[in-house]
């Protein structure tokens, strides 16, 4: 239990100190920033919002747990849910994408659902979060559109109800997961699953909005995310160790996916 009742955080308001702002069409896109060693008292958000952390990190505290939040990472808050942030890593900055309850009306969609804060590996589509912070930045006389479309998509591929799924979907997620670095072909998914191979080709796509490779790129690139803010690896090394087979093909993918180089993401 709390010790006392969490402090309710209103629309566009964090922790840190907002350094960029930008409101559209139900959209709070901003920029905080946090004084080394900072800790937040127990809050909660009014609105779902992503985060994505740019450099830094902390410890946040939950009712259901702790969680080392680093660099590289993408995060997704439901509304009430209270939290408290400890130990704010000098030069911490964090994007913060938010949605208010206008957003979900205009376009008659409902919010994430509330487990999907807490699942183990949550299905944040991290590239389409990533072309939204760079649409963010760029903020020219596109950018309303752009933003309009890759929420609507962000939130589309957040907010589907993995319970409701078959039972071989979550199951080859944590297999692509777990086993990311190995060589895997669709015949060693469906041994894994026990299921047949035509089952896998033909359903996949619904469930998760892409090929099994197309997937495993993802994941691959949620990897180096981590590896270009945290550690100070090469690019060809963060390549290699994502699973890449050079330089080249790594920026191609990473850029394909996020709209950023992977030199243009480590520098921000």
């Amino acid at each position: 239990m709390l010790a006392c009742p969490p402090v309710r955080f209103e629309i566009g308001t964090y922790v840190g100190e907002k350094v960029k702002q930008l409101i559209f069409d139900g959209i709070i896109a901003s920029e905080t920033t946090f004084k080394p060693g900072m800790s937040s008292e127990w809050h909660y958000h009014s609105n779902p919002h992503f985060s994505h952390i740019l450099s830094g990190g902390s410890r946040e505290l939950r009712e259901k747990g702790t969680q080392i939040q680093m660099a590289g990472t993408s995060l997704y808050y439901y509304p009430g849910i209270p939290h408290q942030n400890l130990n704010y890593v000098q030069g911490t900055r964090i994007f913060n994408m938010e949605l208010t309850a206008d957003f979900f009306k205009n376009y008659d969609i409902s919010i994430p659902d509330e487990s999907f804060m807490f699942e183990a590996q949550p299905s944040i589509n991290t590239a389409c979060l990533m072309q939204i912070m760079r649409e963010i930045y760029l903020n020219d006389a596109d950018t309303p559109l752009s933003l309009q479309q890759l929420c609507l998509t962000l939130n589309g591929k957040s907010n589907k109800r993995e319970h409701l799924f078959p039972e071989w979907t979550k199951k080859i997620k944590s297999i692509l997961y777990d086993e990311w670095d190995k060589p895997l072909s669709l015949h060693t998914l469906a041994h894994y699953l026990q299921v047949h191979p035509v089952t896998i080709s033909r359903y996949f796509a619904r469930y998760f909005g892409c090929t099994a490779g197309e997937y495993l790129r993802q994941i691959k690139v949620e990897k180096a995310l981590i590896l270009l803010k945290s550690q100070h690896a090469t690019l060809t090394e963060v390549a290699y160790r994502c699973g890449f087979s050079d330089q080249a093909h790594f920026t191609k993918i990473f850029k394909k996916l996020t709209g950023f180089t992977p030199n243009q993401y480590r520098k921000l």
